[in-house]
């Protein structure tokens, strides 16, 4: 079932951002003090009162924008309020009703999409500056103040009662996917090839998206849950304050992501920021797939290839082995393999091993090569091992004495098991636990 949609509209700096991270419970969007932070549809999944919904925050609204940024952004805004099923539509209590709260009023009395008029920042209840926005003529204002979480109990239990009847949600959650890289290597462009509408903005500067995107996608081989994210910079000091916590936020999207997609720019090939950001993902138990775009920009494609693959291996042995793919989100190129990938990623952080199959192997490895004696002339004995984690997948190993396993035999299991199991791009983990 797909979920129920409240969007939240308004002009520049009346705090949808704030809220929309206090009903989340977490900083999910950026929020700063200079208006036009926020420029795409943000979408979270959330519940109050155990009813599940999605909320979206959009950016600041300029009904008349017509060209650049705000046009784009004026878009979005007016796509959440096509698929919301209510709308809550915020102003400012320090500011009261200006002629831009009186345009997105006049928009929304002419829809028919149900519509909260919710006065945001309000300190003192009852403030008497409420009775100026009945000039808005969308009924009753509500006021809240994000900041400090006063009355947005109130306003959720009327949204649920303006939600259509919950028919429950079924089946499993879909497959997450992060899209990151860093800044201008055309992550966006690639969501929006991907789902084939304009779903994020694009420029050709770096820094657009700022917040994490999540959308879902239907693909040929099933549907996936897409994160775009902001470019990632690994600086000790940003310029930005807001650059610094969307950085943050694509950091955190990975943290809750399944598979790191992860995008480089086929002309500078895979860097150090590259090197780190799939570091990143391994730490945080992701799987890896490497997307180099704009491959048709490239001439010799074949030479091209292989150099990538060359310079990698040299200069970051352990990230030599990722699988990767060469697409081009400008005209599509080889895009019809990416989703296949993706399973596959997938299938091997949800892999089950028999544990029949796994001591098999135990006994084969160990017999290619002896556990080494520690300096007291003592080996360890490996007794059995079995899979205790997916997701990503964790294997226990149960030993005599995990003390004396050294970190070379240790990183020999883990090579072997990975080739031979065939995981590529997984972070599988090893546990010891010690056993008699």
């Amino acid at each position: 079932m797909n979920l129920p949609v409240v969007a939240i509209i308004g002009r520049p700096n009346v705090g949808k951002s704030t809220f929309f991270n206090r009903v989340l419970g977490t900083r999910r969007a950026v929020v700063h003090d200079r208006p036009g932070i926020t420029r795409d549809r943000n979408a979270a999944r959330t519940e109050w009162q155990g009813r599940p919904f999605l909320l979206v925050d959009t950016g600041g609204f300029v009904p008349a924008a017509d060209e650049g940024r705000d046009a784009a952004v004026r878009r979005q805004a007016e796509a959440a309020i096509a698929t919301a099923n209510v709308v809550l539509f915020m102003v400012d209590a320090l500011t009261g009703p200006t002629d831009l709260d009186q345009a997105i009023g006049q928009g929304l009395r002419k829809g028919s999409r149900p519509c909260l008029l919710v006065v945001n920042k309000v300190d003192t209840p009852g403030d008497p500056v409420l009775h100026e926005f009945h000039r808005l003529g969308l009924g009753e204002p509500l006021e809240i103040a994000s900041e400090g979480g006063t009355g947005i109990g109130d306003l959720l239990d009327r949204v649920l009662a303006m939600l259509p009847e919950d028919e429950g949600e079924s089946g499993d959650p879909l497959p997450r996917v992060a899209i990151v890289g860093r800044p201008n290597v055309g992550k966006s462009s690639l969501v929006n090839a991907l789902l084939g509408e304009e779903r994020v903005i694009v420029e050709p500067r770096p820094g657009t998206t700022m917040d994490s995107i999540d959308t879902i996608w239907h693909s040929n081989v099933g549907d996936f849950t897409l994160i775009d994210t902001a470019g990632i910079r690994r600086q000790s000091k940003f310029k930005d304050e807001a650059e610094y916590f969307a950085t943050l936020r694509a950091l955190q999207a990975i943290e809750r992501a399944d598979v790191a997609c992860l995008v480089i720019d086929a002309g500078q090939g895979f860097l150090r920021q590259e090197a780190r950001l799939a570091h990143d993902a391994l730490d945080a138990g992701r799987s890896i797939l490497l997307v180099y775009n704009k491959w048709d920009l490239e001439t010799d494609k074949e030479v091209r290839w292989k150099a990538l693959q060359a310079e990698r291996g040299r200069r970051y042995p352990t990230l030599a082995d990722l699988p990767a793919l060469t697409v081009s989100a400008a005209n599509r190129t080889h895009l019809h393999r990416l989703p296949k990938l993706l399973m596959e990623r997938m299938e091997q952080m949800t892999r089950s091993i028999a544990t029949a199959r796994l001591n098999r192997w135990l006994g084969e490895v160990q017999q290619k090569r002896q556990i080494p004696s520690n300096r007291m002339g003592r080996a360890p004995r490996l007794y059995y091992m079995t899979q205790s984690g997916h997701k990503p997948p964790e294997f226990t190993f149960f030993v005599n004495g995990p003390d004396r396993l050294d970190d070379g035999y240790r990183r020999y299991l883990w090579g072997h098991f990975t080739e031979h199991f065939n995981f590529q791009g997984t972070p599988v983990r090893f546990k010891f636990r010690k056993s008699e």
